[in-house]
Order: C-alpha cells, then sequence, then structure tokens
C-alpha cells in the first residue's frame, strides 16, 4: 500500500495555500463591486461591511456580476468581511468526493502537480494525494502526466484539526474491475493478454485488468533456457487459465496449454525398434538429445553410438542442428523418457565376433587413435581392437611412427566378446628374432662362443644377438668342479656341443662334458684302431 511519508510534502503545499480555519462558515450570494491586483470587494446584502476575497479566485467574475462565496472570518481590524470563493468550492467538491467515497463511484481528476512520493490531484477544486503505489504510472511517464485527466476511486479521506485529507487510487479501478471481470472467468478460458515483465522462471501478462504469471514450466511443452529471447515486453499474446485466485485476484496461466501434450501425440505414432529421423539439439558429457517430434526428445546416450566399449567424444561425432537417424529404444510417455539409440541401427556384431575374429586371426583395420600406450584400430563398424606399444616391433618400434588413419595389419592374440575387447600384435606378423636365430641351430651342433655370464648353477653363452645359451653346472666339464667361478671367467671363449632345443620356450641348452666326452672316446677309438694287432 502507500507509505504515510508520503504525504508530507502534499500536506505542506496544502496549508500554505488554504486560509485558515473559523468557526463562522456562512455562504451568501454578493455583488463584485471592486477588484484590484490582490483583493477583490463585494457587496452582499446584511453584511455591515464588504466581503473581500482573493483576486485569483474570482477570475473571470466581472464588475456587478453576483457570485457565491462562503464567509470564514473577518481582518484584524475589523474593517473587512473575509470570503472565500475556492474554499465554496472546495466544499462542494469534497462533499462530492465523500460521496463517491462512500458509494465507490469512479472520479475524474486532473493530475495538476508531481511531488515525491505521488502527485496531487484535483476534482471540483478540492485537492487529494495520489501515491506513486496507487498511481499504476510508470517513472518513465511520471512527467509526462501532468495535466492528464485520469479515473481513480477515493482510497481514503482521514479528517484531522486542519481539514479532511483525500487519498485517491486508480490501482483500486483496476482491481475492482478485475474483480468483475474474475467473475466471468473459469478454469480452461483462453485469454488474450499482454506480456509485461518476464523473469528468469516465467512472464508476467496482463489480461484486462487482471494480472497472471506463466511460470517457465508451463511456457512451452519443449525445454526453455531463456524466456527473455522468447518474448517481449508488450508483445500480445493468447494464455489459458489454469488455476484462479479469488482472493488474491491472481491468475495461473499456461501457454503450452493451448496445444496438446506432444508425449500424448506421440504415444499414438511412435514404436519400440522404429527407426526415425530427429534432430539433434542439445550435446552433454553423456549424450546428446534428439528431438524426433515437435517437443519430444530422446536421449542418445554415449554408450548407445558405437557397440565397441571405447569412451566416446560424442562431439566429435554429431553437431546440433544436425538431423541423424536413431532407433527408438524405450519409452515412456507418462514420464516423458525416450531411449534412442545408433548403434542398433545395426546387428551387434559381438554376437558373430567368436567366430570371426579368434585368437591367431590376421586382420587389417584403420588406427581410429594413437596414445603412448598403444594404438586402437577399427576392424569394422563397432569393432575395435587394442595393439599394446610393446607388441608393435619387435624392434622396439614407438607408436609415434604410426598415425591416425593409417591402414595396419595385426595378430588377433586375445578375444572377450563379453567385454567388447580385441588385443592384437602387430609384431607377430613375423618370427622374432629369438626365433629366426633358433633356425640356425640343431641339436649335434658344436659351437665355439664367449661366456656371458657365470652363476653358480651354470653359464651363459653368447649364441646371437638375441639368444642366449645354457650350460649347467653339471655338464661344465668331464671332471666335478665345485665352483664353476674358479675355473670358468666372462669373455672366456668355450666350445660346447647343443644338447636340447625348446623352440617354445626359446631356449638352448648345451653341454662341455658330453663334447669332452665324445672327444675321449674319438681318441679312444683312434687308438685302438692304429695299435690293434690282427689274429
Amino acid at each position: 500500500m502507500f507509505n504515510s511519508d508520503e504525504y508530507n510534502e502534499f500536506e505542506a503545499l496544502l496549508n500554505e495555500y488554504l486560509p485558515p480555519e473559523e468557526n463562522i462558515r456562512i455562504k451568501v450570494t454578493a455583488k463584485l463591486a471592486q477588484k484590484d491586483r490582490n483583493f477583490t470587494y463585494l457587496d452582499a446584502s446584511g453584511q455591515p461591511t464588504a466581503i473581500r476575497v482573493r483576486s485569483e479566485e474570482l477570475e473571470g467574475v466581472e464588475l456587478g456580476e453576483e457570485v457565491e462565496v462562503l464567509i470564514i472570518g473577518e481582518t484584524e481590524d475589523g474593517d473587512f468581511i473575509i470570503g472565500s470563493r475556492r474554499r465554496l468550492e472546495m466544499e462542494e467538491g469534497l462533499k462530492i468526493i465523500e460521496e463517491a467515497y462512500e458509494n465507490k463511484e469512479i472520479l475524474t481528476c486532473e493530475i495538476i502537480k508531481r511531488i515525491n512520493g505521488g502527485y496531487i490531484l484535483e476534482h471540483k477544486k478540492q485537492q487529494g494525494f495520489l501515491p506513486n503505489s496507487l498511481s499504476e504510472i510508470s517513472m518513465k511517464d511520471a512527467e509526462a502526466s501532468v495535466g492528464k485527466i485520469i479515473e481513480v476511486l477515493v482510497k481514503e479521506i482521514k479528517a484531522d484539526k486542519k481539514g479532511k485529507r483525500v487519498t485517491f487510487s486508480k490501482k483500486d479501478i483496476t482491481m475492482l474491475k478485475g474483480a468483475e471481470e474474475l467473475k466471468l472467468i473459469s478454469i480452461g478460458d483462453v485469454l488474450d493478454g499482454e506480456v509485461g515483465d518476464v523473469l528468469e522462471f516465467g512472464v508476467n501478462v496482463k489480461c484486462g485488468s487482471l494480472r497472471g504469471f506463466v511460470h517457465i514450466s508451463e511456457v512451452s511443452w519443449k525445454k526453455i533456457d531463456d524466456l527473455k529471447s522468447c518474448y517481449k515486453t508488450g508483445e500480445k499474446i493468447q494464455v489459458k487459465v489454469i488455476s484462479i485466485d479469488m482472493e488474491k485476484k491472481n491468475l495461473k496461466l499456461s501457454i503450452k496449454a493451448l496445444s496438446r501434450n506432444p508425449w500424448e501425440v506421440a504415444s499414438e505414432t511412435v514404436e519400440i525398434n522404429k527407426e526415425v529421423s530427429g534432430k539433434v539439439t542439445r550435446i552433454l558429457p553423456y549424450g546428446v538429445f534428439v528431438e524426433v517430434l515437435p517437443g519430444v526428445e530422446g536421449l542418445v546416450h554415449a554408450s548407445d553410438f558405437s557397440w565397441n566399449k571405447k569412451k566416446l567424444n560424442v562431439s566429435e561425432f554429431v553437431k546440433i542442428e544436425d538431423v541423424i537417424t536413431v532407433k527408438i529404444i524405450d519409452f515412456d510417455p507418462s514420464g516423458r523418457k525416450l531411449k534412442l539409440g545408433i548403434k542398433q541401427l545395426q546387428a551387434n556384431p559381438w554376437e558373430t565376433a567368436g567366430e570371426k575374429f579368434v585368437v591367431g586371426t590376421k586382420l587389417k583395420g584403420k588406427v581410429l587413435d594413437v596414445k603412448s600406450f598403444g594404438i586402437f584400430i577399427e576392424v569394422e563398424s563397432g569393432v575395435d581392437a587394442f595393439v599394446h606399444q610393446s607388441d608393435i616391433s619387435w624392434a622396439g618400434t614407438t607408436v609415434e611412427k604410426i598415425k591416425a588413419e593409417d591402414i595396419v595389419e595385426f595378430i588377433v592374440t586375445e578375444l572377450n566378446c563379453e567385454e567388447h575387447k580385441i588385443k592384437g600384435s602387430i609384431k607377430a606378423l613375423e618370427k622374432s628374432p629369438v626365433e629366426k636365430a633358433l633356425e640356425n641351430y640343431k641339436v649335434g651342433d658344436i659351437v665355439e662362443k664367449d661366456i656371458k655370464a657365470v652363476m653358480d648353477f651354470g653359464m651363459f653363452i653368447n649364441l646371437e644377438k638375441n639368444l642366449d645359451g645354457f650350460i649347467p653346472a653339471q655338464l661344465a666339464s668331464k671332471e666335478f668342479i665345485k665352483n664353476l667361478k674358479d675355473s670358468f671367467n666372462v669373455g672366456d671363449r668355450v666350445k660346447a656341443e647343443i644338447i636340447e632345443i625348446d623352440r617354445e620356450k626359446k631356449k638352448i641348452k648345451l653341454s662341455i662334458k658330453k663334447l669332452e666326452i665324445d672327444n675321449t672316446k674319438e681318441e679312444e677309438r683312434e687308438m685302438i684302431e692304429k695299435y690293434s694287432v690282427s689274429e
């Protein structure tokens, strides 16, 4: 409502203008006899002296004309009776105002001045106060409103020692009209409205003399993030009444209720497993929203983009406004939930992966991604394989030598259809250096090589760059050697015979002892042949 402080300037102006109240209050008819700049003098039958009135109160009255005035006192010296035409007019105006107050009638008043806290209005020479809070005049229109004629209701008449103070209200007319209009409105009615304030959480709407509010949840069946981009103050719109507060004379309104719930419409056409086209409306870290029908959006989760389980950056696959084809996976119109899929447009390749990608199979694919720890290769749509850095080359080739989009071949080394994982090896396409080295040796070969290491349990010798041979301690000599390090040193060259090759474990075992024994037997045989006697 209004604040009493708003009256201060109005009361000061009123007290300054009005003559003091006196007990004498007689209305008489008098004839204008004399007029000067400040005062006008009138003759009235039955009065002992002339009646003096301020000249400004009798503008337009000519000499000899009769006029009614109110006798309110006399001058201090008793020479003149004090009269007032304005006080008479004000009292007549006040009477009209009091009757309007009793009967709740609307008055027309002129805005004669703007003051702190509101406006001074005048009706039939009687002035009253219109507080800002009851004026319905915007700040931008405040100055331009002076001199205009407006309709108001009398809000209050307050009597005190100095007279009666009148308070007007334009807002009460709106409320009165609103109350009448409210009686004619029912829930479900469609009204024409004008947009007022556009807030973050809703829109104020003026419908005739009533005010209503459209919450953001009632604006559209679609999700709206910024109402100010959709509506402007002063815009004409239609709204539907969804609730009425008779006490507060407020309406809850809806814009989306003017159209049918799109999820109900969708329930008549949407089918599970059906392929549909839609527009990408939002992209989030966990997936994208696709509008398949006006007001109906569904989610394609990141896990439903591809059959492989590699984490995807969905923004690399689609953009806002893209039109894509999706498959209906799940639909709950009552809960406004729609689950969509892209990978479901194709058969799950992992259902046949156990037959197509068995361990040992040679495959070819395009490099999708290169990481410091390995590379990801697309075998076919929805199927990726991973090759660890250690499985790229026998020579230790780094991943930097492989680029995205390169076409590479590899051997499947591991397959897990349940977890949608394939592990491969590029270096497995060729024999390892050890395997190649093993091909140069066979059991019975005699080699002469340097000792690489001497241990308590045996010795290692350098056969090839990537291949060592092992001589167990018990095969180091035909003679018993308690401590190998007493007889052999790293770098010594020894001759030994290969007695065992384990190609699966890529190990070669040698024996110095066997070679020594064989040599001894050969010497004995030669001696027998040389010194034997024929019979």
